[in-house]
């Protein structure tokens, strides 16, 4: 069998497929490609993240330490506060004590405790002491007890020790 008309040739592919076959590959690399981008990108965010949790991290525990501060910071005001307060409650015993001192009693030094203040001083006789300033102290304290020595001039040196046995608590 002989055929008059010379064969065409024929494409090994179809037209259709053809295109088919070229819009498989151009989607396949399209979709390669965008794997590719969100395979970096999901690396970048992943380093982002790491960087994100060191610096969460470092924060917390900048935190831990202004909160330790803070805590500090409230401790040394409170006991600043209790200090101005006690330094006020001493400055208005001493102006009582110093009131309550008779213009005939020298005191030479005072030497005070938390329950207990010793006075040092000079009067024109231990019965001057007795009436002008033991009664006072007395009514202040649990126990008052004093000494006399005389000196050369005719006065004498006292010493006056003051104990609170009660402890008395401020609110």
């Amino acid at each position: 069998m002989h055929s008059f008309i010379t064969p065409r040739k024929k494409a090994t592919v179809d037209t259709f497929t053809y295109m088919w076959l070229l819009f498989i590959v151009v989607v396949s690399l399209v979709l390669l490609g965008v794997g590719l981008y969100l395979k970096s990108e999901n690396s970048r965010f992943d380093i982002y993240k790491t960087e994100a949790k060191s610096k969460i991290d470092s924060l917390k525990e900048n935190k831990l330490e202004l909160v330790k501060e803070i805590k500090y910071i409230k401790f040394v005001h409170q006991k600043y506060q209790n200090t101005i307060k006690s330094n006020k409650n001493l400055q208005k015993g001493l102006e009582n004590l110093f009131s309550m001192i008779p213009d005939q009693v020298s005191l030479n030094k005072i030497v005070l405790d938390k329950y207990e203040i010793k006075l040092y001083g000079v009067v024109d006789s231990p019965k001057t002491y007795k009436l002008l300033l033991e009664p006072p102290l007395k009514s202040i304290f649990d126990s008052s007890k004093v000494g006399f020595t005389k000196r050369d001039d005719g006065t004498y040196l006292f010493s006056s020790y003051n104990k609170i046995k009660r402890v008395h608590h401020e609110k």
